[in-house]
């Protein structure tokens, strides 16, 4: 058995305990092309001509962003949706590390495309917009045109097909706006029978987030359940009210000063405040994506000292409330893992992975590592005779 798998901007292939990346030839040849184009305009930018003109920038080219955002397997070859910086799109290659050719299914500026699933030559894909909503769509390969089946102001992702194909599930939740997104409502799973082309609601409850559902042969539903937590507060208090009111002098203010303080800086090269960053260079304010990521990595290794108390062999960096859950067709639920980040169904059992490894759990419930793998998703699984 084969698994394939993400981490961010790079592929991996695991297999007998090993991984090794699988380089992607659309990612370098977009690099090389962006290279290229800022190699060529380098001589406008740098030396004493352009700091004479004011043309002068910082020779370093800017970090080129390539993300991974779906993998699905398509006979020997897969299937992979890429966004490169303003530009997104859907290839397929061979499943060797030694694949020289990308093909291509459709790409450009206005495809953001994210999770997919194939069967056969039908594929679903999440359809993403810049506003936060994301529907299904389906493609027939080899035709690059999309039929979206879900509608509104909502998130639609993780589609998968049922064994024969006929229906398709993925989890859905609805945005709350004021102005902008700023709250989810508690994820559920929907089904869409491509031959009555209903859809139902199989799978929600208040509590709880149902994400990335999969169903095997034997009519049992997999999915990953997690604690609800809204983005925010879609209500205001009237003491914020009130707060806001009595605030209001204080913030023109602190508004009118900061304007002051910039248009000094812009014109004078000095700050009006002698607090400001500028007047202390060793002091500089770490960004929002710098501060979310420290937060991110202070609650991941919490996570990991609690998953390594518990006496897991193999403990990972999610919280343990999100589990894998199996809902059976008669009805029992069972959990099969936590602080689980994604998963597979395969013939051997279930390959998941908890953010620093990607396991195995065979049916009589014994787990064995793969490999080690820092927040490893998009995880599909290829058996011996499709590779």
């Amino acid at each position: 058995m084969k698994i394939l798998y993400t981490t961010g901007d790079k592929l991996w292939l695991a297999e007998n305990g090993s991984a090794r990346e699988i380089p992607c030839k659309r990612v370098q040849q977009y690099r090389d092309t962006i290279q290229s184009i800022h190699d060529s305009k380098l001589w406008k930018t740098t030396g004493t001509g352009a700091h004479f003109t004011g043309a002068a920038e910082d020779p370093e080219m800017e970090e080129i962003s390539a993300h991974f955002c779906g993998i699905a397997p398509h006979g020997t070859e897969f299937l992979y949706t890429l966004q490169l910086d303003a530009s997104g799109g859907m290839y397929r290659r061979e499943l060797t590390a030694e694949a020289v050719f990308d093909g291509h299914i459709v790409s450009g500026n206005d495809v953001r495309l994210g999770a997919i699933a194939a069967h056969g030559d039908d594929v679903a894909a999440c359809i993403r917009y810049p506003d936060g909503r994301s529907h299904i769509g389906l493609y027939h390969l080899p035709q690059s045109r999309c039929n979206e089946i879900t509608e509104g102001d909502s998130v639609e992702n993780a589609p998968s097909w049922s064994p024969d194909g006929r229906k398709l599930y993925f989890s859905t939740c609805g945005i709350g706006r004021r102005g902008e997104a700023i709250a989810h409502s508690p994820a559920s799973v929907a089904v869409y029978d491509t031959q009555t082309r209903q859809m139902d609601m199989l799978l929600e409850d208040e509590r709880y987030d149902y994400l990335s559902p999969q169903v095997n042969a034997a009519g049992d539903m997999f999915v990953i359940r997690q604690p609800y937590t809204p983005e925010g507060n879609a209500s205001v208090s009237i003491g914020q009210v009130f707060l806001d009111v009595l605030l209001f002098p204080v913030r023109i203010v602190k508004a009118i000063g900061g304007w002051l303080n910039i248009m000094s800086m812009l014109y004078g090269g000095e700050p009006l405040r002698s607090d400001s960053p500028q007047m202390h260079e060793k002091s500089k304010q770490k960004s929002q994506k710098d501060l979310f990521f420290e937060g991110n990595l202070i609650r991941a290794r919490k996570n990991l000292k609690e998953n390594s108390r518990s006496g897991e062999d193999y403990p990972g960096i999610l919280p343990r409330s999100r589990v894998l859950l199996c809902k059976k067709a008669d009805g029992s639920e069972e959990v099969l893992a936590k602080a689980v980040l994604d998963y597979t169904l395969t013939d051997e059992g279930i390959v998941f992975s908890n953010g620093a490894h990607v396991l195995l759990r065979r049916p009589d419930g014994k787990v064995e590592k793969l490999a080690n793998a820092e927040l490893a998703s998009k995880i599909v699984a290829f058996s011996d005779t499709d590779a």
